[in-house]
């Protein structure tokens, strides 16, 4: 199983500008007053055992957080359906100004920094087990068009398909014609399908999971991004880590419960599973002050003002598979 080691000058800002951040949660916040009202959220157990122990929970937005004490994912409880949560997106006054304002103002970065890079990867996997010249991709829950948009750079002939988009297409700089926007896609008929962090905003991750699995031919490749509660920045943050964002992080699956999950399956083999996220430290060191028994962390990260301390700690991280950012590559028997 491989595992990668990646370095990035990208930086948080270049990505989420804190003025337009700031505005987005404001948004938020009304946005989940206003539109998911108790009668129509769900108590749900863990989403992957279906554990109703818990070990602990915290409020985000008004919004629940739970964590379940076998396998230590993170998950919201109570939640909406996957009908309630198109409707929000559809109707999300923050989900809206996403798409047209932070969108377009980081959306080079975007491209260069994240989008790009990841559809290489995507591709150097692709091309190791497919001889095939046309391709046949789906990307799942996606919550904007970016991929999509640049995947024709990274493919000489490719079919791309996004399947329940969780965006109005009417707000698309870019064409969306009904032979790209799917509901559903027929069994065994991909070549891969992108679940980048789809699984974090899935009402129901097991079935998101066997969905995606069902599409994909015999031998069909399963690229999955998602965020890790079992990562630096979530161990030692907790409920003051920025990732707790909800609708939008449904499930903060820990290492332990994505593997319970690819497992639950039975029929992926895990080509690479990683955590070169460059964000860790960053975050961390940003809330480092406000943090009791956190001595020797603010002693190496801000005391000593060693960069080689904190590139060598992020290697450490990367290569142990205990960052908060993963990235998989299943591949179908």
């Amino acid at each position: 199983m491989e595992r990668a080691i990646v370095h990035s000058d990208l930086t948080k800002d270049k990505i989420q500008p804190e003025f337009l951040l700031e505005k987005y949660i404001e948004l938020l916040k009304l946005d989940i007053q206003k539109l998911f009202t108790e009668e129509l959220l769900e108590k749900v157990f863990c989403p992957v055992s279906g554990e109703e122990m818990v070990s602990g929970s915290f409020i985000k937005m008004d919004m629940q957080y739970n964590f379940s004490r076998t396998l230590g994912n993170i998950y919201l409880s109570p939640r909406p359906s996957i009908n309630i949560l198109k409707q929000f997106y559809k109707d999300s006054e923050a989900r809206k100004f996403w798409l047209t304002d932070l969108w377009p103002k980081t959306q080079a970065t975007r491209k260069d920094k994240i989008i790009l890079p990841q559809l290489q990867w995507a591709k150097g996997f692709i091309s190791q087990y497919s001889q095939k010249k046309e391709i046949f991709l789906a990307e799942y829950y996606p919550n904007h068009w970016g991929y999509s948009n640049c995947a024709q750079e990274v493919f000489q002939e490719v079919k791309y398909f996004l399947v329940e988009p969780l965006f109005d297409p009417e707000l698309s700089d870019i064409p969306l014609d009904d032979l790209c926007l799917k509901e559903n896609v027929a069994k065994a008929s991909l070549d891969a399908v992108f679940l980048f962090e789809a699984l974090d905003r899935s009402s129901d991750p097991i079935e998101l999971l066997t969905k995606a699995s069902a599409s994909l031919k015999p031998g069909g490749l399963c690229f999955i991004t998602s965020l890790l509660s079992s990562g630096f920045e979530v161990q030692l943050l907790g409920e003051k880590s920025e990732i707790f964002v909800p609708p939008e992080r449904m499930n903060i699956l820990s290492f332990e419960g994505m593997n319970e999950l690819i497992a639950s399956l039975g029929h992926f083999e895990v080509l690479e599973f990683s955590t070169p996220g460059v964000f860790d430290i960053p975050n961390v060191v940003e809330s480092l002050n406000g943090l009791d028994n956190s001595s020797f962390f603010k002693y190496i990260f801000n005391k000593r003002q060693d960069s080689d301390i904190k590139n060598s700690f992020q290697d450490y991280l990367q290569m142990n598979r205990l960052g908060t950012f993963a990235r998989l590559v299943l591949r179908k028997k």
